[in-house]
């Protein structure tokens, strides 16, 4: 990062405590540099050491870590290129445990599932554990290694999320506990993102809000990540966990009140996000700064794991022309605004909008990507009315009603041009009816609960 944008950095986060993050974000500068490319993904639901890996070559196996097992961990991870392990909620390490897995291998990825009130003191102790362990300490401390927390991430007053939610880090604890690695949930249809169904978004329609506020929520992460650390957060198609607000099921034939059925039956045609609106959110989490992605559940009847998996690879690696780009020295992603410019309604945020607009690009190559999605239920134009690198647009660009579209340029004096005239429609898929769900254990009941506790959890224990 040039000394301009670490200045620039310094301005954000002063200007961030003093008028807020959605207000900031919409005003900040461009051309932010994107620290490092993708390192890994992850799938939470596989176990190399219980069940099948993951199963898609590009994710990379992460073992359950426990008291039990810690010897059979540590001897996996020795054979391990890239060593990483997930730990559950509730499980505390013993030295011995420590010694055998962190003592013996350098393990960059640790991923912790430590929730409720507790939380904070137990990942403070996972911590100092694996900071003070012989083979992966001096990494750890140097930021080569990384310790993360689900839900733990740099951002104390998070507006993606309702007010009767308290955020997880409103008390520092991401500071506080010495992480080096930002693990925010996007879940899709969460007790935790602000919801037409709850009434308090403004997103012209459901599927709208599912998509563009955990854009928003990967944005404000990026902009607010100190320097080094990693930022790979949760991911899902759909999860609506102890979600009131998400649920239309009714109990019957065996089925649970905990569903949320996408049809016209229900009045939620065409909402829920298809196979489609999930790859392309998945490419604008990397183009929003993210280093990978840690995939959750699947989230909707009828779709697995392994389609999951297939999914998320295909949406951070399947645009040819981002991994060009990303592949340059001089990458840099080309906006973290949480606000557009749409032509006949001006400046709108990305959730009213409905539309989220994210690029990479690099001044060595002349290049820029941009990927714009729309999710209302109108075609869109959009303009881009500040510089990129340095370079202005001469044009505004369209996209149609739930449709995204891959934008090249070329770098030409001192703007960008376009040279696919009107875009590449990419990740098209209109089958946006289904049933989502929560997570397996949650199906069999569950009620809403305002508690902390059961705000935090979500996935199966």
């Amino acid at each position: 990062m040039i000394q301009g944008e670490k200045r620039q950095s310094s301005v954000w986060r002063r200007a961030r405590r003093a008028i807020g993050v959605a207000a900031c974000a919409a005003a900040m500068a461009f051309g932010v540099a994107e620290p490092a490319s993708a390192d890994n993904l992850f799938s939470w639901e596989t176990d190399p050491l219980t069940g099948p890996p993951p199963s898609i070559p590009q994710f990379t196996p992460a073992p359950f870590l426990n008291n039990d097992n810690a010897p059979a961990v540590g001897a996996y991870l020795a054979g391990q290129p890239v060593k990483a392990v997930k730990i559950r909620h509730g499980v505390v390490l013993t030295p011995s445990s420590i010694a055998s897995v962190y003592g013996t291998n350098n393990v960059r990825y640790t991923f912790a599932d430590h929730e409720g009130p507790g939380a904070a003191a137990q990942v403070l102790a996972l911590r100092n554990q694996i900071a003070g362990s012989a083979g992966t300490g001096p990494s750890f401390l140097a930021n080569q290694s990384f310790v993360g927390n689900y839900n733990f991430y740099p951002i104390q007053n998070d507006p993606t999320r309702p007010g009767f939610i308290p955020n997880p880090n409103q008390n520092n604890e991401y500071a506080a506990s010495g992480l080096n690695m930002a693990n925010e949930s996007l879940y899709p249809g969460s007790i935790d993102f602000r919801s037409v169904t709850q009434g308090n978004s403004t997103s012209p329609n459901l599927r709208s809000e599912l998509f563009t506020l955990p854009i928003v929520r990967a944005s404000l992460v990026t902009s607010a990540l100190p320097s080094g650390h990693k930022h790979i957060p949760y991911v899902s198609r759909f999860n609506n966990y102890d979600n009131a607000f998400m649920r239309n099921g009714v109990v019957a034939n065996g089925e649970t009140a905990s569903s949320m059925y996408f049809d016209a039956a229900h009045g939620t045609a065409g909402q829920l996000l298809s196979r489609g609106d999930f790859k392309a959110l998945i490419a604008h989490y990397r183009l929003r700064g993210a280093h990978g992605v840690h995939a959750l559940d699947p989230g909707v009847v009828g779709y697995n794991t392994a389609q999951m998996e297939s999914d998320v690879e295909a949406g951070w690696n399947g645009i040819s022309q981002v991994n060009n780009i990303f592949a340059a020295p001089d990458r840099a992603i080309a906006t973290l605004d949480t606000v557009v410019t749409v032509v006949g309604e001006g400046r709108k945020t990305l959730e009213s909008a409905g539309i989220a607009w994210s690029g990479v690009y690099s001044l060595s190559q002349g290049k820029l990507a941009i990927l714009l999605s729309n999710m209302s239920e109108d075609p869109k134009s959009i303009s881009i009315p500040f510089r990129v690198g340095g370079k202005s647009f001469a044009d505004f660009f369209t996209v149609s009603a739930g449709e995204h579209r891959l934008l090249d340029f070329t770098a030409v004096g001192t703007q960008w041009v376009l040279q696919n005239p009107g875009g590449t429609v990419i990740f098209a898929d209109a089958n946006r009816d289904g049933v989502g769900v929560p997570e397996p254990t949650s199906i069999l009941g569950g009620v809403f609960v305002l508690g902390m506790a059961a705000f935090a959890r979500r996935r199966r224990a």
